[in-house]
C-alpha cells in the first residue's frame, strides 16, 4: 500500500492534476471578490495564490533552490496583501518566511536533501514558538477574531505557532516539518469548516484551498520520509 501511494504522489500525473485542481480554486476565488474593477490587491491575492500553490508543490518535491526563490518572490506579494488587508501579524510571518527562503535560495542545493532532526533544530523550535507566542501577545487584536469562540482563538495560536516553526524546519530540509504542516492544516480545515458554517464570505474556497494543501502535504510526508521507497 505505502509503495502504490510513493508512486502516486511521485507521478507527474499527480501533479499535474493538483496543479490543475488548485489553480482553478484560486481564479473562483478570485471570481469570487471581484468588485468589476481591475485593482492592484486583488492582482497581487491572485497572483499571490498560483504562487503559493506553487511553492508548496515544489518543496513536495524537494526543489530547494527553484521553491526557496520562487518563495521569496510569494513572501514578497503575502507581506504586501497581508498589509493592506490589515493583519500586521501575517505581514511579520511574510517577512519571517522571505528570509528563510532567501537563506534556503543561497544555501540549498538543486535538489533539497532531507537530514535528520537534531538538537540544535529543537532548541531553534523552541525559540520561534516563544517568538510566535509574543507576536500573537502583542498583535492579537490584528490576527485573532473578535467574539469568536475560545477553541477558535486556541487554535488560531496554535496554527501560527506550528506554522513559524514548521516553515523553519521545510527550508531545514526536515521531514519533520510536513508533520507539522499536517497538523496546522488540520486545524485550518476545522476552522475554515466554522466560517463556513457562520456564513463567512469566500470561506469555501479557502476550506477547499487549505484541502488541497493537506493533500500536498500527505504528499510531501511520504517522499521525505521516504516511505514506499524501494
Amino acid at each position: 500500500m505505502k509503495e502504490a501511494f510513493y508512486k502516486l504522489f511521485k507521478s507527474k500525473q499527480w501533479d499535474i492534476g493538483w496543479l490543475i485542481v488548485g489553480f482553478t480554486i484560486v481564479i473562483l476565488s478570485a471570481i469570487h471578490d471581484w468588485t468589476g474593477q481591475l485593482e492592484l490587491v486583488w492582482t497581487t491575492s491572485l497572483i499571490g495564490g498560483f504562487l503559493g500553490m506553487t511553492i508548496v508543490l515544489l518543496f513536495a518535491n524537494q526543489k530547494g533552490k527553484a521553491g526557496s526563490g520562487l518563495g521569496v518572490v510569494g513572501a514578497c506579494f503575502d507581506s504586501f496583501n497581508y498589509y493592506n488587508y490589515g493583519l500586521l501579524g501575517n505581514v511579520f510571518v511574510g517577512v519571517y518566511c522571505g528570509i528563510l527562503y532567501l537563506r534556503g535560495f543561497f544555501t540549498l542545493g538543486k535538489e533539497l536533501k532531507v537530514t535528520k532532526f537534531t538538537r540544535l533544530n529543537l532548541i531553534i523550535c523552541v525559540i520561534l514558538g516563544i517568538v510566535g507566542g509574543c507576536v500573537l501577545f502583542f498583535f492579537a487584536g490584528k490576527i485573532l477574531p473578535e467574539g469568536a469562540p475560545v477553541w477558535v482563538i486556541v487554535l488560531n495560536i496554535a496554527i501560527f505557532i506550528v506554522q513559524v516553526v514548521a516553515q523553519y524546519l521545510m527550508v531545514e530540509g526536515k521531514a519533520i516539518s510536513w508533520i507539522g504542516w499536517i497538523i496546522a492544516n488540520f486545524m485550518n480545515i476545522a476552522l475554515n469548516g466554522y466560517a463556513v458554517s457562520i456564513g463567512e464570505s469566500g470561506a469555501m474556497i479557502y476550506l477547499a484551498m487549505t484541502i488541497m494543501y493537506q493533500l500536498n502535504s500527505f504528499k510531501a510526508a511520504f517522499l521525505w520520509f521516504g516511505y514506499g521507497e524501494e
